[in-house]
């Protein structure tokens, strides 16, 4: 799925940054940070002066024998425990918290060597990268499952682990071959980061930044919600025929990320916080599926509980049921990818707030 000469071209170290914090919250600030003078695990920051940074960071890692009894503790930020407090896996919320960590690990001696084990015997020759993480994912669940390992927090812990069959055949949908992906992300008129994948051969064999398609478009005028025709314009003359774009402005994706609520997305589009276009008809399925659901929710509040599409229609009924099997990302993975998202992007601004960036943000 992934091309062994993937091609990754366009980006500068701020629109680099700029992509991938809109999905791992706390990046920013983790490169603002002063370097600490030791990345040695036995060295504790707090005594040479190193100040902590403000809430909780990083992870408490304890290794723990067959019998429980505790062998090493560290966190990933501050260096060595010499002492840990740990009373068994139901306690570690109360760990991270005692320690200041974001999250707390707990490993039963030799698991690390357990699952190198366990994965080596069940990669295949010819696995591409995507089957290879699959693998690895699978035998975290097994270990984890067998209580070797202790995690916290769990966000993916309900959610199912899709077979690499299971990737192709949603990659299909969402990105036949010979066909690009576009997002474009804006602050205020200026362009804040951007990404093109195209797929040829059943492989991501282009990820382009803003810089590349910026060649493409040609200059912008500042109006994003004009201005996105020009990128699609350009990236389909230059690369491949454009099969989704998506452009929004920061602020607007950064909420929708995080939105639970039915109709979020639905409702973005129709307001033009978000525009999509061209639009595959698998988009224009889930976006009437957000509507519907975030109808029948409006009706059953105004109606103190009765859902009003159930008691007099059918029909809608039926099909608001159906919807989302149609076409439907969801239906072949067997969870909400967004709602996954969502999750875990929401807990992880509980712990950190990134600082929007001064450079990219209008005046």
């Amino acid at each position: 799925m992934i091309a062994a000469d993937l091609r990754v071209e366009g980006f500068d170290a701020r629109s680099w940054t700029n992509l991938i914090s809109l999905f791992a919250p706390g990046v920013v600030q983790r490169i603002h940070r002063d370097p600490q003078e030791s990345d040695a695990p036995e060295v504790d920051h707090d005594e040479t002066g190193t100040p902590a940074p403000d809430g909780p960071a990083g992870t408490v890692v304890v290794i723990v024998s067959a019998d429980g009894k505790v062998l090493k503790a560290f966190h990933t930020e501050k260096g060595r425990i010499p002492s840990v407090e740990y009373h068994g896996p139901d306690d570690l919320p109360g760990l991270a918290a005692r320690y200041g960590a974001r999250r707390a690990y707990v490993l039963r001696e030799g698991v690390v060597e357990e699952i190198s084990e366990r994965v080596a015997q069940r990669l295949e020759r010819g696995d591409d990268y995507i089957a290879q993480w699959l693998v690895v994912a699978r035998t975290l669940r097994e270990v984890t499952d067998a209580g070797l390992l202790h995690v916290w927090l769990r966000p993916l812990a309900a959610v199912p682990i899709p077979t690499s069959r299971t990737i192709g055949r949603v990659l299909d949908t969402v990105l036949p071959d010979d066909r690009t992906l576009v997002l474009m992300v804006w602050s205020g008129s200026l362009p804040w980061t951007g990404l093109v994948l195209r797929r040829r051969n059943g492989e991501i064999d282009l990820v382009a930044g803003p810089d590349r398609i910026a060649r493409w478009s040609g200059p912008l005028g500042g109006d994003w919600r004009r201005d996105h025709r020009f990128v699609t314009e350009g990236v389909s003359r230059a690369v491949g025929p454009v099969h989704v774009g998506i452009y929004a402005e920061l602020g607007s994706l950064r909420r929708l990320l995080r939105s639970y609520a039915p109709g979020a997305w639905a409702r973005a589009v129709a307001m033009r916080e978000v525009i999509v276009q061209p639009a595959p008809a698998y988009m224009a399925v889930a976006l009437g599926a957000d509507a519907t659901r975030a109808v029948a929710k409006q009706t059953a509040d105004w109606l103190g509980g009765i859902d009003a599409l159930a008691q007099f229609a059918p029909v809608a009924r039926y099909v608001r049921g159906r919807v989302t099997e149609i076409a439907s990302v969801t239906q072949t993975l067997g969870f909400d990818p967004l709602k996954v998202l969502a999750t875990m992007l929401s807990r992880s601004d509980e712990a950190t707030r990134e600082p929007e960036d001064p450079a990219r943000t209008p005046r």
